[in-house]
C-alpha cells in the first residue's frame, strides 16, 4: 500500500470513529477522553496490542472484555432493508435533508450507540435511527428513519459513500493491520481500547 492511500484510509476511518463518537454520547464513547488514534499493529501479546504510530512512537493499546472491534466495508443502497440500522450524516438544503453519508450498525453497535436526531458541529444532521420504509421513484432514493422523538425522510443521491459495521473478534486483528482506536488513556500512558477499527479489504 502506498503512503498516499494509508493516509487516505487512515483519514477515512477517523472520520468514521469521530462521527460514532459523536452519536455514542449514551454508549462507550462517553468515556473516550483522546482523540482516535491512528496506526500499523506491530505486535499482539495477549489483550495488549503494540501500535506504531505516524511519528515513529509505539504505543500500547489494552484490549477490554467491552472492547469493540469493527470492520468497515463497502456497502451498496440496495443492501439496505427494512428494520436495519443506520447512521445517516445529511445536509439541509431547504425543507429537505439530503444524505452524503451512510453507516450500517452492527447489532453491538446499536446497543450502544445514541439514538435519534441532531444537529453536528459541523452543520450536518446525524439521524441515528431505524429503516421504516426505504423507497425508489421519480424523485430517487429516499430512506424514512424511525426514532422515539418521530419520523424522518432522507432522500440518497447515487454515489454516496455506504458503508456496513461488521462486529469482529480481538483474534481477528493481526500484526501489519491498520487501525484506528478510540479510548482512554491511563496514568501509565496506555490507551484502554473502547473501538478498535479497521477496513475490510476491497471486494472486487
Amino acid at each position: 500500500m502506498s503512503m498516499s492511500r494509508g493516509k487516505g484510509r487512515a483519514a477515512l476511518l477517523i472520520s468514521i470513529i469521530l462521527l460514532l463518537g459523536a452519536a455514542a454520547m449514551g454508549g462507550f464513547a462517553q468515556a473516550a477522553a483522546t482523540s482516535p488514534v491512528s496506526g500499523t499493529i506491530v505486535s499482539i501479546n495477549g489483550t495488549n496490542v503494540m501500535l506504531a504510530l505516524a511519528d515513529k512512537t509505539q504505543k500500547t493499546v489494552a484490549l477490554q472484555a467491552s472492547t469493540l472491534v469493527l470492520e468497515r466495508d463497502a456497502a451498496e443502497l440496495n443492501q439496505i432493508q427494512t428494520g436495519d440500522a443506520l447512521a445517516v450524516t445529511s445536509r439541509r438544503s431547504g425543507m429537505d435533508l439530503i444524505a452524503t453519508n451512510i453507516n450500517i450498525f452492527s447489532r453491538e453497535m446499536w446497543n450502544v450507540v445514541r439514538k435519534g436526531q441532531w444537529p453536528m458541529a459541523t452543520g450536518e444532521m446525524m439521524t441515528n435511527a431505524m429503516v421504516s420504509e426505504y423507497a425508489q421513484g421519480m424523485s430517487g432514493h429516499t430512506l424514512t428513519m424511525k426514532y422515539a422523538d418521530g419520523t424522518s425522510t432522507i432522500t440518497v443521491p447515487d454515489g454516496i459513500p455506504i458503508h456496513r459495521l461488521v462486529s469482529m473478534r480481538p483474534a481477528d486483528l493481526t500484526a501489519g493491520m491498520q487501525i484506528v482506536v478510540r479510548g482512554t488513556a491511563g496514568s501509565d500512558g496506555i490507551l484502554k481500547a473502547a473501538s478498535i477499527s479497521f477496513d475490510g479489504p476491497a471486494k472486487s
